[in-house]
């Protein structure tokens, strides 16, 4: 947080001394003429809603979940905003930092002449819309950044500046904005955004799938195997499943669409979550792995881990949650 708060107030002649620097400028420069015009380019009837609100105070449930879906842009949602003014500020709508950010959203007093328009920026009715326009403007500065997850690269950006990522080219590799990133798609996962609780489905049904992914944890990962002595990501899951007699398809492009998109905020034993990867998007996502409860997931990882048990905390890049048995 401290890193974003002074990216934009440290222009001048140390920041022009960099390649970063004068980058920096230019971006800085490119968002105040277009600013205006960033801002309202609203998205088309955005109706996201919360899926899980705990911790959210009540009276800026309503408030996060409006402004998200008038922001603009598919990288703010309603989960990822209020995952964002959880990370700043724990929705203190009074914060005040050591640098001097202010606020719910914790903005710069220069930064919200810019952005606030004319509002209180200790009130969350002016600040969080304000937070997710200028969110929408930051992942427009760094929307050219290749990236498997665009909320990661405006989340990045958001705290250590547009300059950094597109000096680095992503995510830069400040400590700070790693966690940063880190933490707040992790929270965005637990509230989750858009989709239905889902069917639910029979412990003992599944039981059978849960207990193949776990006698594979050790074996390796070769892209196109399909076992039993190796495994690629589809693969893996798809075999579990024929173990019930449900036949998911070969690729995880096809198997985003193998049952109902469900939240990830109350995952399922044998649920499947769905990652952009290093060869696929987030509408086309390129690895999948299983949730086998107890907070764990099981995946074929890559070459250089095999099937592995991670934390589903470590899962932040979920795009789609995919529940194969709903409705069988």
């Amino acid at each position: 947080m401290e890193r974003r708060k002074k990216w934009i107030i440290g222009l001048g002649v140390g920041a022009m001394a960099s390649i970063a620097g004068f980058i920096l400028l230019v971006v800085l420069i490119v968002l105040l003429v277009t600013s205006p015009f960033i801002a309202l380019q609203k998205n088309k009837g955005g109706n996201a809603k919360l899926v899980n609100t705990a911790g959210i105070p009540a009276d800026l449930v309503s408030l996060i979940t409006s402004a998200a879906n008038n922001a603009g842009c598919p990288e703010v949602t309603p989960s990822v905003l209020a995952a964002q003014l959880a990370q700043e500020s724990g929705f203190n709508p009074t914060a005040h930092s050591g640098v001097g950010a202010e606020g719910i959203a914790q903005f710069m007093p220069a930064t919200w002449v810019t952005w606030g328009g004319g509002g209180n920026i200790d009130d969350p009715k002016d600040a969080i819309p304000a937070a997710a326009r200028y969110d929408c403007a930051v992942a427009a500065s760094v929307a050219a950044v290749a990236s498997p997850d665009p909320r990661a690269t405006m989340l990045a950006a958001y705290n250590a500046g547009p300059g950094a990522v597109i000096a680095y080219a992503g995510i830069p590799p400040f400590t700070e904005t790693q966690n940063y990133v880190r933490n707040i798609l992790a929270q965005a996962l637990v509230y989750g955004d858009d989709l239905s609780g889902g069917i639910q489905v029979n412990t003992g049904t599944i039981a059978p799938v849960v207990a193949f992914m776990r006698a594979q944890v050790g074996k390796p990962y070769v892209w196109g195997a399909i076992g039993p002595n190796a495994w690629d990501c589809s693969s893996l899951v798809q075999a579990a499943y024929a173990r019930i007699g449900v036949q998911l398809h070969r690729t995880t492009f096809e198997q985003v669409g193998d049952g109902e998109k469900v939240s990830g905020t109350d995952p399922q034993p044998g649920d499947l979550l769905f990652i952009a990867g290093s060869d696929g998007t987030a509408a086309q996502p390129g690895h999948v792995g299983m949730y086998i409860g107890n907070g764990q997931v099981i995946d074929a990882k890559g070459a250089r881990w095999g099937v592995v048990t991670s934390a589903l905390s470590d899962w932040t890049g979920v795009v789609a949650v995919v529940r194969p048995l709903a409705g069988k």
